[in-house]
C-alpha cells in the first residue's frame, strides 16, 4: 500500500464509522415506523451513503494531491453530482413497495450529514504544512534574495 492510499483510507475511516452507527439508529427508526420495508429502507440509505461519499472523497483527494489548484472546483462538482445522483435514485425508486421512501430519504439526509460533518473535523484537525524559506534559497543566485530569506542568526 502505498503512504498516499494509507492517508486516502485514513480520512474515510472515521466518517465511514460514523455514518454505520447513523445508518443502524436509522434502520431501527424505519423497522419501527415501517416494519421490513424500514429495515431494507435504511440499509440501502447507508450503503448508498457509503459509497457515494467515500468513492467522491477518495476522488477529490486523488485530485487534491495531483493538482491542488482544482480541489475546490473537484469537490464542489463531486458534492453536487452526488446530491443528483441521490435524488435520481429517490425519484427511480419512489413506487417500490419492498422499502419504505420517507425512511431511506430520512437515513440519507441524517447519514450524508453525519459523513460531511466528519470529514470537515477531520481535515480541519489535520496539520497544516507551511513552506520553510530555506528551501527556496537554490532558485536565486542573487546575495540580496539569499539574505532576505535566510533566518536571522544563521
Amino acid at each position: 500500500m502505498n503512504p498516499d492510499s494509507a492517508v486516502s483510507a485514513r480520512t474515510i475511516i472515521r466518517p465511514a464509522i460514523g455514518t454505520v452507527v447513523v445508518g443502524a439508529i436509522g434502520t431501527v427508526w424505519g423497522a419501527i415506523v415501517a416494519g421490513t420495508p424500514g429495515v431494507v429502507a435504511g440499509i440501502m440509505a447507508t450503503v448508498v451513503v457509503l459509497v457515494f461519499f467515500a468513492l467522491g472523497q477518495l476522488a477529490v483527494q486523488r485530485v487534491m494531491a495531483n493538482n491542488p489548484a482544482m480541489g475546490l472546483n473537484v469537490a464542489l462538482g463531486v458534492y453536487l453530482g452526488q446530491i443528483l445522483l441521490l435524488f435520481i435514485l429517490l425519484l427511480v425508486l419512489r413506487d417500490a413497495t419492498f422499502f419504505d421512501p420517507k425512511v431511506f430519504a430520512g437515513t440519507i439526509v441524517a447519514c450524508a450529514l453525519v459523513w460531511t460533518a466528519l470529514i470537515v473535523v477531520g481535515l480541519s484537525s489535520r496539520p497544516q504544512t507551511y513552506v520553510e524559506p530555506e528551501s527556496t534559497l537554490g532558485l536565486s543566485d542573487d546575495p540580496e534574495v539569499i539574505s532576505r530569506l535566510r533566518k536571522p542568526g544563521s
